[in-house]
């Protein structure tokens, strides 16, 4: 049975440095989840912060103000004519998976797309990773291709499932079929919502 717990989404900051990379390292050491073979080092970070690798990225505290997890919104190609597709990234400490945490970054990477006018999310799975995959499909996704044996972890040979999600934009919503406008205007909006909120 999933526990709903108290969680709050903070925009990736410094102070999240170090939390975020041991979350990191920890996939990257014990699983298929993080393709990397070695652990990163706290510079790493940095690529988080950067606007043009990440859309919007959270770390996610429970209510003792503890990180126990971070997702990102990021561009799925760096070129122009790919802005209405992002790609989706969440890690969740161990610990904390199975608790409905990654469902609720989900909803709100989903949310902020939409308010970006991104109109589908895409992600990449190691195809050993059932509990990933299973768990995409209940969310909406579906599998659009495999590239099959491409990379070698743990000593075994590994595949890649691709998966996608429509979902409606704001404006589509609304009956605008007009193309995304001003995104890096729109992400400062957002940014500058979540600290007005903050304060109250």
């Amino acid at each position: 049975m999933t526990t709903t717990m108290d969680i709050v989404f903070e925009a990736l900051a410094e102070r999240h440095r170090k939390d975020i990379i041991d979350i990191l390292n920890y996939y990257i050491a014990c699983t298929t989840a993080a393709y990397r073979e070695k652990a990163v080092d706290f510079a790493h970070f940095d690529n988080f912060l950067n606007k043009e690798n990440v859309h919007i990225g959270y770390a996610i505290e429970n209510d003792k103000n503890e990180v126990i997890g971070f997702c990102t919104l990021e561009p799925f190609k760096s070129f122009a004519p790919f802005k209405a597709t992002a790609e989706a990234m969440y890690f969740i400490k161990r610990g904390y998976t199975g608790k409905g945490v990654g469902s609720r970054a989900l909803a709100r990477l989903e949310n902020d797309a939409r308010r970006l006018g991104i109109r589908k999310l895409v992600v990449d799975i190691a195809d050993d990773n059932e509990t990933s995959i299973s768990f995409h499909k209940n969310k909406g996704f579906k599998e659009y291709g495999r590239l099959h044996r491409c990379w070698r972890k743990f000593g075994k040979d590994l595949g890649i499932v691709y998966m996608e999600k429509e979902i409606n934009s704001l404006e589509n919503m609304a009956g605008e079929a007009e193309q995304p406008r001003n995104l890096p205007e729109r992400i400062e909006n957002l940014e500058r919502e979540g600290a007005a909120a903050r304060k109250l």
